[in-house]
């Protein structure tokens, strides 16, 4: 699982680099869309999202709920089934009647995110009104059980259960992240310290997401009493270094600096990520500011000797005259090379890699084109 978030770590920093592009594109073309208010009381009048209601009857319950004399709503949308004389809302998303617990949300279809919004209102099963409360973050709990967004799941202490935010949740027995129990853990002491740090009596946690819709948690082999969060990867105490939930091997705490791109060093070494970067030299090691510019898979930097990708030397590289190209693409001036590889016939002065939003690769010299440092060859 560990392996999976440097996998997403990687990927993010792509993604965050495109997506800004994407961003200044957009805003000067698309206008900013406006939330509406909900339901409120202005001027005397009861209004949902800046229109009037002129039934007399109806009864704001709180911006997402109201009632009238024959209906409970939802946002503008009603269930007729309601008790309405009990309906009464509960936070933003809860509401209940002297028979039901009801969870409501609305969203959208990430296909057609901008135009089409869906919304759900899902009863409860076996939920008990009259003890029902929430605990926020979408998290809700009667006396019988424990709710996260109007599904039951298990936790060892009802009474004392409590949210943190919307992933964390704690009783006075246990932490929980994403409904999973975190094994070893004290609920009663466990307490977010940061962005990607938790802490308990006994613990210190690292968590992060791994790409695939769950986030990960693990225990840090670190002494609570020296540690200290460095940024929201990399952490260290008095012995030893640790990047995500890894030990950072060989590093040395009281010289390591964290440079950038996922590169960073100590007295005696280069380090990326939590690998250290075999044969390079600490004086004249620099990271390549051009991969600010493009979301690489890979990252690229250089000595007096060598050119690095990833924790890698791209053999035959001259760092004096080498370039980061686009697309996991490099050059200097006697070779191309994709990735770590040269890439055969290409002609460096003449060499152009296409933009993709989404990353194909492909690029071309006056001679020949080309698809992952590959010459395509025409049909």
């Amino acid at each position: 699982m560990l392996k999976n978030i440097i996998f997403f770590f990687k990927f993010f920093i792509g993604f965050m680099k495109l997506l800004y592009k994407i961003i200044l594109f957009f805003l000067g073309s698309i206008p900013l869309f406006r939330c509406g208010s909900g339901y409120e009381k202005k001027d005397g009048k009861i209004m949902y999202n800046g229109k009037e209601i002129t039934d007399k009857s109806m009864v704001i319950l709180n911006d997402e709920f109201a009632k009238d004399s024959s209906a409970a709503y939802y946002k503008e949308h009603s269930f007729q089934y309601a008790d309405v004389e009990t309906f009464e809302a509960v936070d933003d998303h809860y509401a209940k009647d002297k028979n039901k617990v009801y969870y409501c949300d609305e969203y959208r279809e990430g296909q057609n995110y901008y135009m089409t919004k869906r919304h759900t209102i899902k009863e409860l099963k076996n939920a008990l009104p009259a003890s029902f409360v929430t605990v926020k973050y979408g998290f809700g709990k009667d006396k019988g059980q424990v709710y996260f967004q109007g599904d039951a799941f298990k936790v060892k202490d009802i009474p004392s259960f409590v949210s943190i935010d919307n992933h964390f949740a704690k009783d006075d027995y246990q932490a929980y992240l994403n409904l999973h129990p975190i094994i070893g853990s004290n609920g009663k002491t466990f307490q977010i310290i940061d962005n990607n740090f938790a802490k308990d009596i006994g613990n210190i946690y690292y968590y992060g997401y791994t790409g695939e819709g769950e986030n990960n948690i693990c225990i840090l082999p670190c002494e609570k009493e020296s540690f200290q969060i460095l940024d929201y990867r990399y952490s260290k105490d008095k012995s030893k270094v640790f990047f995500l939930g890894f030990t950072i091997k060989e590093a040395d705490p009281a010289s390591f600096t964290i440079l950038s791109e996922g590169y960073s060093k100590d007295n005696s070494s280069i380090f990326f990520q939590h690998t250290k970067v075999l044969s390079a030299d600490i004086a004249t090691f620099s990271v390549f500011k051009e991969n600010e510019s493009f979301g690489h898979d890979f990252v690229y930097a250089m000595d007096k000797k060598n050119v690095f990708m990833d924790d890698k030397i791209v053999m035959g590289a001259d760092p004096h005259t080498f370039k980061v190209l686009g697309e996991n693409y490099g050059s200097d001036s006697q070779h191309v090379f994709y990735k770590t590889k040269i890439v055969k016939e290409a002609n460096p002065s003449s060499f152009n890699v296409f933009g993709h939003d989404v990353g194909d690769a492909d690029s071309e010299d006056k001679n020949n084109k080309y698809h992952e440092g590959i010459k395509v060859v025409s049909e």
